[in-house]
């Protein structure tokens, strides 16, 4: 008894390369979506980053009974930035702490030194995260390398003056070819909030409820 030759079952090369095909399609289409999802994550990081900070040195000026002062601080080729507070016995500073240096033997952070690495290793602590604007403290940003320099008092964790009230302006990473924002905004009470500025080209989502100027 004789049987039939049986069919060997696989892929033609014809059949191979148009699935290889529609696989790399689907994968050239899904790119500038992943990177947008890449850039707005990084960029609520940085920002829930930046709110977390400000709020621990509240928390510390009232743990301490201290007047503490805040600043961000730019390198000076304003490539990196980096967070610092440091107890003061006055309410107003013209110095901010060396947030840049863990182990500074003057001017020290005492306080919080975000992320108190070299000023190379600033942009990756940040996720790529670039400041775009500051107005906190008065800040003439960017013409000078210490900024958004204000001081919080101990009683109800306010502002020593309230003209040291503002915002810091965040720009998402250059992962795509959208325009992402982010503000912390903090008012004459020390109360911080992030919110997106209405010139933001690309919104986020989840901050539809939460717009600022």
């Amino acid at each position: 008894m004789t049987y039939p030759p049986r069919r060997l079952l696989g892929f033609t090369l014809i059949e191979l390369m148009v699935t290889i095909a529609v696989v790399l399609t689907f994968a050239i289409l899904a790119v500038p979506s992943f990177q947008s999802l890449r850039q707005r994550s990084a960029l609520r990081g940085a920002g829930d980053q930046m709110l977390s900070l400000w709020n621990q040195a509240r928390f510390e000026a009232a743990k301490r009974n201290s007047n503490v002062k805040v600043a961000i601080v730019q390198s000076s080729n304003g490539a990196a930035y980096c967070f610092g507070a440091a107890t003061t016995a006055s309410v107003s500073v013209t110095t901010s702490c060396n947030c840049f240096d863990a182990a500074a033997s003057t001017d020290a952070c005492n306080v919080i030194l975000y992320p108190g690495t070299a000023t190379s290793d600033t942009t990756l602590a940040w996720s790529r995260v670039k400041l775009s604007g500051v107005t906190l403290g008065g800040s003439n940003w960017p013409t000078v390398s210490a900024i958004g320099q204000a001081v919080i008092e101990p009683k109800r964790t306010a502002l020593t003056a309230s003209s040291a009230a503002g915002t810091v302006t965040l720009d998402g990473p250059a992962l795509s070819n959208k325009a992402y924002k982010l503000r912390l905004s903090v008012d004459q009470f020390g109360r911080g909030m992030l919110c997106e500025p209405n010139s933001a080209v690309d919104k986020l989502s989840d901050y539809h409820n939460q717009r600022c100027p």
